[in-house]
């Protein structure tokens, strides 16, 4: 699979890439990190802020590349999945790890409480803020005129 049969698919679509949007989504993931990293926070909480600094940082890599998910159903996992396309390498592993929290951070969100152990809260956090450094050199690397 490439993002070539996923836009084939329309699974996503073509976009013009804009260093506004980037800016915005790494505002976004920097302000999901440090909401993660508050003293006091339930762990299901954690989860979620560290999540949501993953998912902007999935569709900051996407974006970067001339594409977006559309809204509807399945947006979070295709932009999870889309990192084996963006960062490929080591990520297409942490894209599977991703995906995996992106299924328990549904089940805290809509189903019940107490779903993410303080344990999971910290290594999600860790690898949102792994991703963030790796996609801040990617970025540099790929596409300067966006860093």
């Amino acid at each position: 699979m490439t993002l070539q049969l996923w836009l084939k698919n329309a699974w996503i679509t073509k976009i013009e890439p804009s260093a506004q949007e980037v800016s915005d989504l790494f505002a976004i993931a920097d302000r999901e990190i440090s909401d993660a990293s508050l003293d006091g926070m339930s762990p299901d909480g954690r989860f979620d802020h560290a999540y949501d600094a993953v998912r902007s940082l999935c569709e900051l890599a996407l974006h970067a590349c001339g594409y977006q998910v559309p809204k509807g159903p399945g947006k979070h996992q295709r932009l999870i999945e889309s990192l084996k396309f963006t960062l490929a390498g080591e990520w297409i592993g942490g894209a599977d790890f991703f995906d995996r929290c992106r299924r328990r951070r549904h089940k805290s969100k809509y189903e019940r409480s107490g779903v993410a152990q303080q344990s999971d809260a910290d290594d999600l956090l860790r690898e949102a803020q792994r991703l963030l450094a790796t996609v801040k050199e990617w970025l540099k690397r790929n596409h300067p005129d966006l860093a």
